[in-house]
């Protein structure tokens, strides 16, 4: 193999490298997992005020919707990746900004309705609403704090 063919061959891995990325990229939270993940956010939040064993049910029902679509998509994906450190601290973060939501919003509830009710209305189902809704608006800040993360690491090797 002549030196010309050798830096070729490198010239594509690198192209197919970045290829790779970019779709990891734009396959992270996509919409339909998004909107099952906030339904999972907003059903075992807004069940907290439920009396036994509905509230129960309802967190199990939740938060394992949430939890099992995570799992699942990262089956299903295309393209996958081990995840790094950082990458692993984005999804952490993501979930400690969703529990201080839900914690400031319940409070929040509490002083704008008084003593939570049982019915729909409650500051659980008022506080998950909220909750679901920032987790919505805030994957798309995820996404990119993800692909400057892949980014860095390309740069870094």
């Amino acid at each position: 193999m002549n030196p010309q063919d050798a830096q070729s061959s490198l010239d594509s891995i690198r192209r197919l490298q970045d290829k790779t990325r970019e779709e990891i990229v734009r396959q992270m939270f996509p919409l339909p997992y998004v909107a099952i993940s906030a339904l999972g956010i907003l059903v075992g939040f807004a069940s907290i005020d439920l009396p036994r064993p509905w509230s129960i049910i309802g967190n199990l029902l939740g938060f394992g919707l949430y939890a099992g679509i995570g799992i699942a998509y990262s089956h299903w994906a295309s393209v996958r990746r081990k995840p790094t450190g950082q990458e692993m601290g984005i999804y952490l973060a993501l979930s400690a900004v969703l529990l201080l939501v839900f914690g400031i919003s319940r409070i929040a509830a509490f002083f704008l309705f008084g003593v939570p009710s049982h019915g729909l209305l409650s500051q659980a189902a008022i506080a998950g609403t909220v909750t679901a809704v920032t987790y919505v608006a805030i994957t798309p800040l995820a996404r990119r704090a993800m692909k400057t993360i892949m980014q860095q690491d390309d740069k870094g090797r």
